[in-house]
């Protein structure tokens, strides 16, 4: 099975923004969360985890890095609101809460730890599903190692669609030299889903292009052969996508 980012999980929700406060379908709230690093409504983030927890988006861990990396950016973004959101989402379910845990987690701001300790001890299953957390302490999602795979990417891509930074987008490049390496069956895999999702995605937002065509000059030579041609390939257009390592 194609290893699928961000850029793919959300074609479920594909279709047309609205400027209402309440998502009317599956295809508004797709459009809203894809670009949301063009108008931020963070005001707007609690019904829009409901409204994933209420159609079971969250009820499969394999969708939790694309949603977690894109809750990271905004709680980052708004510390002030944060305690506030979270609280207000207590109500979910455990198989969706455990998604904002990750967000709190990943925007690793200074109660991070606290915060998520008090919430997994008084829900014992998300204690026992997260227990690996009390084994380290929080980072941001750009410190998560890529080798990891390429689960790392969807956080990535949920970062930049929070946020609009060309971090994350920048970190994702730091796989493509990657596709050269032989007998690392995990790298090539996040190299190809690196190339692929970096390819849509430029294609799909010219934020991603401009940031793409930015850090030509920026990375090592490595870096930057792959990266030309990711730039190439997605002004083709979509009759001629890049696939990501099966």
């Amino acid at each position: 099975m194609l290893r699928k980012t961000v850029f793919i999980i959300l074609i479920l929700f594909s279709g047309l923004v609205s400027s209402e406060t309440e998502f009317k379908s599956q295809e508004e709230f797709s459009q809203w969360l894809t670009y949301y690093y063009l108008d931020p409504e963070p005001k707007n983030i609690v019904q829009a985890v409901r409204y994933m927890s209420e159609r079971g988006f969250l009820d499969n861990g394999k969708t939790y890095p694309p949603i977690f990396g894109f809750l990271a950016g905004v709680f980052k973004e708004n510390p002030s609101n944060v305690n506030s959101r979270v609280n207000n989402l207590s109500s979910l379910k455990d198989s969706s809460y455990g998604v904002v845990v990750l967000g709190l987690w990943y925007a690793n701001l200074p109660n991070s730890k606290e915060r998520v300790y008090a919430i997994l001890e008084k829900r014992p299953l998300l204690r026992e599903q997260f227990n690996y957390l009390y084994q380290g302490s929080p980072m941001g999602i750009l410190q998560i190692p890529l080798e990891q795979g390429p689960w790392v990417l969807d956080a990535l891509w949920g970062n930049f669609m929070a946020t609009g930074n060309a971090e994350p987008v920048a970190r994702i490049m730091e796989a493509l030299p990657w596709l050269d390496v032989k007998g690392e069956t995990h790298k090539l895999r996040v190299a190809g889903a690196a190339r692929w999702s970096l390819t849509s995605n430029a294609e799909q937002h010219k934020k991603v292009m401009v940031i793409c065509e930015n850090e030509i000059k920026k990375q090592p030579p490595a870096v930057q052969d792959k990266l030309k041609t990711v730039i190439s390939e997605s002004k083709k257009g979509p009759n001629e996508p890049i696939k990501p390592t099966q």
